[in-house]
């Protein structure tokens, strides 16, 4: 399978998502997007290589890794957080109206606000309307599975003790860069030395 990723040059993430810009510098070069990702790892804030990945791929690829480093790092998750990481695999598997909604609500009915929530979230808004009201249609703002995803990321991570927080990191981009690459999804874990993105 080919690359999954939708950009041929990192500019081109930010051009699609301009609020990108707000929270992660721009590249000062035609840089390839998996490269510019790379380059933020090793930044100033590596965590921003996170908020820049999630939006470069699709949405249910997105989806697919953040919810893969979530099942991985999250060492808080819940009954309620099992529930919603399984709807998301099913609407990543199937993609269809049913299994977002479903998704969606559950999210939406979770009082806590953690990171198998956040995938939820990410998943139910990769379509659908912003507004509760059937009669008026609001379209859903095209950023906000990444945002989500993104979110989810950061609450997972910031389930560790501080000394684990960059190894997870490494591991969760190197997980999404293979992927990206077209390869199954590799598993995000801490229980081996992770590997470091080159």
């Amino acid at each position: 399978m080919g690359s999954r990723i939708r950009f041929t040059k990192a500019s081109q993430v930010f051009e699609t998502y301009p609020e990108l810009s707000e929270t992660v510098p721009e590249p000062l070069s035609d840089v390839a997007p998996e490269d510019y990702a790379k380059e933020l790892l090793q930044g100033s804030t590596p965590i921003s290589a996170i908020a820049y990945f999630a939006h470069v791929l699709p949405k249910r690829e997105s989806v697919w890794w953040g919810m893969k480093c979530v099942e991985g790092l999250d060492q808080s998750k819940n009954d309620a957080d099992l529930e919603i990481l399984s709807l998301s695999e099913t609407w990543v598997r199937d993609g269809d109206e049913e299994a977002r909604v479903a998704v969606h609500t559950a999210a939406e009915a979770s009082k806590g606000d953690h990171a198998a929530v956040w995938i939820g979230l990410a998943a139910g808004w990769s379509g659908g309307s912003l507004s509760p009201n059937l009669d008026h249609r609001v379209e859903m703002p095209d950023d906000l599975t990444a945002k989500a995803v993104h979110t989810a990321i950061l609450i997972a991570i910031g389930t560790l003790v501080p000394a684990k927080r960059q190894d997870a990191l490494n591991s969760c981009l190197s997980a999404g860069l293979s992927f990206a690459k077209g390869s199954t999804m590799p598993v995000v874990s801490l229980r081996e030395p992770a590997a470091a993105v080159t």
